[in-house]
């Protein structure tokens, strides 16, 4: 190519110099390296106690060092960014490390995230989430709830070893209708069936949609 400028040497150069350099590193999450997540085992060891650092390790099975922190959420989940990440691993959030030794999975669950981080975390826009909440937020907000089934005995049992049928649980904070499996409360007088129109005039008297009478222990007329 003697009109391009380019001589042969530096064209093998370039050649020789793209094969050394071989191709772009693909994202592998089973893989880091020693010196990142022993940064922040020790860190954590150092701020807490080697017990927390553990289950930190546990819970994240991986603990990434390069990020920086974008900010927190009210259940103290905390959301980090790096930017030089590979394309889609660049923003992750990390849940409160959980106490104990016992069940750890059943501690924590991805509905901790508040929606106002959810649009963020998952790339559907680059607004953080406190950014969000001081824009959006409105007086009348709920508090954001876990998954409900988060809230069953089952999930509640304090740090450390449990019994087989999870006595130690909160009771269960979700709503359970009446003669659902389990809810051990009889249902109370509710009131007349609905009755529908009989053109011949006559008038059935209603029954009550009830499964025991409560009229004493709920005080009803």
């Amino acid at each position: 190519r003697p009109n391009s400028g380019v001589s042969m040497a530096g064209l093998l150069g370039e050649v020789l110099a793209a094969v050394k350099k071989g191709p772009p590193k693909i994202w592998d999450p089973t893989t880091h390296t020693m010196r990142g997540w022993m940064k922040r085992f020790n860190e954590m060891w150092k701020s807490h106690s080697f017990g927390m650092a553990y289950n930190k390790l546990r819970m994240e099975n991986v603990m990434r060092a390069d990020g920086t922190l974008v900010g927190t959420d009210t259940n103290g989940n905390k959301y980090f960014e790096n930017k030089n990440a590979p394309t889609g691993h660049t923003r992750w959030v990390e849940y409160p490390t959980v106490p104990g030794v016992w069940a750890l999975e059943d501690k924590y669950d991805a509905s901790m995230v508040s929606p106002d981080w959810h649009g963020w975390l998952h790339y559907m826009h680059d607004i953080p989430g406190n950014q969000v909440l001081a824009k959006f937020g409105q007086p009348f907000k709920q508090p954001h709830r876990v998954n409900q089934t988060m809230l069953r005995p089952q999930y509640t049992t304090p740090a450390g070893l449990t019994s087989k049928d999870h006595e130690e649980g909160q009771p269960a904070g979700f709503h359970m209708p009446p003669g659902q499996s389990g809810n051990t409360k009889p249902r109370g007088r509710l009131g007349a069936k609905y009755q529908v129109w009989d053109p011949s005039g006559v008038k059935v008297e209603s029954e009550l949609r009830n499964y025991a009478d409560n009229s004493k222990t709920l005080h009803l007329p």
